[in-house]
């Protein structure tokens, strides 16, 4: 089973099972990174919506970009059912976005990086699409040892160290970056039983003059 199969497989329950690996106030510490009142934004690997919905209630336009059908079926279920009418479901891979060049303000990844193989290419497209003087935030897991995410998770990345994140951020053509070891954590047990912990960052990186500061 590849990844994209993996999600498409769990979609209905995904709401279920994303809360036991991490809580709602990472969301909350997401959206105070950058006010997006009135702007253009994508939501990279959105899941069923967890930030899409939060960002369609300020945003103009929000882009809901993910590989999996299934995953992008829930999300408009949970859009129609609110009436919201600036989401647009978009089905793309994360590093090769079908989104046009400088055409977003903000673009926001939420704890779905690790799961994207060529994770440096990825940060490379978010640059691409994103306007001059916009902003890219990440938020994801620390460097971890749960090996067991790879196989029953599909993750690619065992968690990123920040240097590893400012670094690619950096090469990809960012000129501003700051990243936050949040107190939150990821957590999760294997089929085995065994138990995973590792905390969650959150990295705001700018595109051109302005300064966003953590």
């Amino acid at each position: 089973m590849s990844s994209l199969d993996y999600f498409n497989e769990i979609a209905k329950s995904w709401n279920v099972i994303r809360s036991e690996y991490f809580d709602e106030r990472l969301k909350y510490k997401v959206l105070s990174k950058v006010n997006i009142k009135d702007k253009v934004v994508a939501d990279l690997g959105c899941g069923t919506g967890f930030l899409s919905l939060a960002l369609a209630l300020d945003a103009s336009i929000v882009f809901s970009i993910d590989q999996s059908v299934n995953m992008l079926k829930e999300s408009r279920k949970l859009v129609e059912t609110k009436k919201l009418n600036n989401v647009y479901s978009i089905r793309s891979s994360i590093d090769n976005l079908v989104l046009f060049d400088e055409s977003v303000d903000v673009v926001f990844i939420n704890m779905a990086l690790h799961h994207v193989k060529d994770a440096k290419k990825a940060i490379g497209e978010m640059h691409r699409i994103i306007k001059k003087n916009g902003t890219l935030i990440i938020s994801d897991v620390q460097e971890h040892n749960g090996e067991w995410a790879k196989e029953e998770m599909f993750d690619e990345w065992l968690g990123f160290s920040n240097q590893q994140m400012e670094q690619w951020l950096i090469e990809a053509g960012f000129n501003t970056v700051n990243i936050e070891n949040t107190e939150l954590k990821c957590k999760g047990y294997s089929s085995k039983g065994e138990y995973t912990e590792t905390g969650i960052f959150i990295a705001v990186a700018n595109k051109g003059g302005l300064n966003y500061e953590i």
